[in-house]
């Protein structure tokens, strides 16, 4: 794999930092540009360092088993930890990730592009990244140089993207920026076509490395860069975004931090429930969600495993009526079709079942266990009906054409366990 230098050049209202990407191996035919997009405000923090290129290009490389050629600088601090990366990565998943070499032209170390750079928080209006947010707000944040001034969000990364720049993506954003603007934040969007080099199983092994790397391309904008965790430390989950990982996607001038391990997520919901900035932009689905223009709220589906997970929280804490991001409650039979299969799925059923528990109710403690039984009793036919819609779609042509259509759920899900 070739990374040619980054070109930048101003578009608009936007700023564009592009590589050309040469792929030796690929299955599939893959842009001939990685290019990421941001406000024309940024250019002057934008970088043609190759630190975000060859993170990005990483978990991809990995997977090929291609070494990395990089045609510009790259940060020798970056380099040392991508080689640590590589080594957790490989070692926890074996089949999926191959050790590769990163070759660039030079070394140099990045700067501090401003006299007073700002702190950045990785933010998609989810539990987790409002818990960080709140967590590092002036107010709450004693130490000045860790007080959040940024918020970077990806449009490119989630199901809802709007990389084409339809409109859809701004309207969440439009929602988001008075939040901003009241607590003297800034609000930076990113657009990117990373996901054209990337599958949804490669993503979830490494989806923190993906979120940093806007903040790389901006150079020296961030002293410091938080990643919002997903599980507590003691839960050792092989996760995309993990304790023993995110630090490691760090240059001499920006420090990763992998911020709140310490909590679980009925815990970071609590916190953030008595926070009105989350009642109405509070995003947390799994597939794209909606916006409603006369109350200016973000919708979730508030039916797949994540918006049922939070409705069941909000409801223990009784504070559901509080926010409007969802159009109504999550019912017995809510539970019973999430699918707990997978380990972090379990962790965080647990964790609701442990506060339903203390909260004393057991209708929803009683609704995971079957919940998570029904799982276990279909985990096998599942996964071989998702396995048999894979090689289906590979070999026969009229199938991948037109039957695979019938099944959009079951081939969103078979893209999730190759």
């Amino acid at each position: 794999m070739r990374v040619f230098n980054p070109e930048i050049t101003k578009d608009g209202g936007e700023v564009c930092v592009s590589a050309r990407i040469e792929v030796e191996s690929a299955r599939t035919k893959l842009p001939d540009e990685l290019w990421f997009r941001f406000p024309i405000s940024c250019h002057e923090h934008v970088t043609d360092h190759l630190n975000g290129f060859a993170v990005a290009l990483l978990p991809l490389a990995m997977t090929l088993g291609e070494d990395i050629y990089l045609e510009g600088a790259l940060s020798p601090h970056l380099l040392m930890g991508i080689k640590e990366y590589q080594r957790i990565q490989c070692s926890w998943k074996p089949t999926t990730f191959k050790p590769v070499n990163l070759k660039p032209d030079k070394l140099l170390a990045s700067q501090p592009g401003t006299s007073r750079p700002g702190v950045g928080c990785s933010f998609s209006a989810g539990v987790d990244s409002y818990h960080t947010l709140w967590r590092h707000l002036p107010g709450n944040e004693p130490l000045p140089q860790y007080r959040i001034s940024h918020c970077l969000m990806i449009n490119g990364f989630d199901a809802d993207s709007d990389v084409e720049n339809k409109g859809h993506f701004s309207r969440i954003q439009k929602s988001l920026e008075p939040i901003m603007a009241s607590h003297d934040l800034e609000l930076i969007v990113c657009r990117t076509n990373y996901s054209s080099f990337t599958d949804p199983r490669i993503l979830k092994h490494s989806f923190a490395a993906m979120v940093t790397v806007p903040a790389l391309v901006l150079g020296g904008l961030f002293s410091c860069f938080f990643i919002p965790s997903s599980y507590r430390f003691d839960e050792f989950c092989r996760d995309g975004s993990h304790l023993m990982l995110d630090h490691l996607i760090s240059t001499e001038s920006m420090q990763t931090i992998h911020d709140s391990s310490h909590v679980r997520r009925p815990e970071k919901t609590a916190a953030i429930s008595n926070w009105n900035a989350p009642h109405s932009t509070l995003r947390v689905c799994y597939n794209t969600t909606g916006y409603r223009e006369d109350t200016g709220s973000i919708m979730n589906c508030g039916r797949c495993e994540k918006c049922v997970r939070t409705l069941k929280t909000l409801e223990i804490l009784q504070k559901q009526d509080e926010f409007t991001t969802f159009s109504g409650a999550a019912g017995h039979l809510d539970v019973w079709k999430c699918y707990y299969g997978q380990k972090g799925s379990r962790i965080h059923a647990r964790e609701v079942m442990s506060l339903a528990w203390k909260a004393r109710r057991l209708d929803v403690w009683i609704d995971y266990c079957v919940a998570i039984a029904i799982s276990f009793v279909t985990k096998v036919p599942r996964e071989l009906l998702q396995r048999a819609h894979i090689q289906l779609e590979e070999r026969s042509k009229f199938y991948a054409a037109h039957v695979r259509r019938l099944f959009p759920r079951l081939r969103k899900r078979a893209r999730w366990i190759r």
